[in-house]
């Protein structure tokens, strides 16, 4: 059970309430956790919403399932084989990434999905950084750096709360 409540649009002050019934914001327990700091739940949505324009929305969802997996975090990979799907991740590329076998992927989600977990486990190294740099440029490599470190931040405020999956956990191999 969550250590902090899990709540709704309705128990939030009105001028907060558009972050439930604006956004699809559903019944995710990560944002019903949050909203028990409203304004940090809106800064956290607006700064989230501008790192997931870093990439295509399938590059993106390649980089969060390989920090979630690097750090064997449940909750965000449980989210995150969904929107994988969604932007077009194969399942055949979720299992590869879920079981590092980076020859299964094309070398451009490889190189992806290498610097997003060294920079999730906080070892980046030279190499990593320069093949990610063979297919964009650096303010794109930055905005990766950014959207990893983000997850792993999001990941460690959901451990603290102990939030879990609103269904049973769709485990790591789709």
């Amino acid at each position: 059970m969550a250590r902090v409540p899990l709540l709704e649009a309705d128990d939030l002050p009105e001028e907060y309430r558009y972050l439930f019934t604006e956004n699809d914001v559903g019944d995710a327990h990560i944002f019903q956790a949050m909203a028990n700091a409203p304004e940090l739940l809106q800064w956290y949505m607006r700064y989230s919403t501008r790192l997931w324009d870093v990439l295509p929305a399938r590059e993106r969802e390649v980089v969060i399932l390989a920090a979630a997996r690097a750090l064997e975090h449940e909750y965000e990979w449980h989210q995150h084989v969904r929107l994988g799907r969604e932007a077009g991740v194969t399942d055949a590329e979720i299992t590869a990434i879920s079981e590092g076998d980076l020859a299964a992927l094309s070398d451009r989600d490889a190189a992806l999905v290498t610097y997003a977990r060294s920079v999730a486990l906080g070892d980046p190294r030279d190499g990593d950084h320069d093949r990610l740099g063979e297919y964009y440029d650096v303010e794109t490599v930055v905005g990766v750096a950014m959207l990893v470190a983000h997850y792993v931040a999001t990941a460690r405020v959901l451990d603290a709360f102990d939030v879990a999956t609103e269904e049973a956990f769709v485990g790591w191999r789709p």
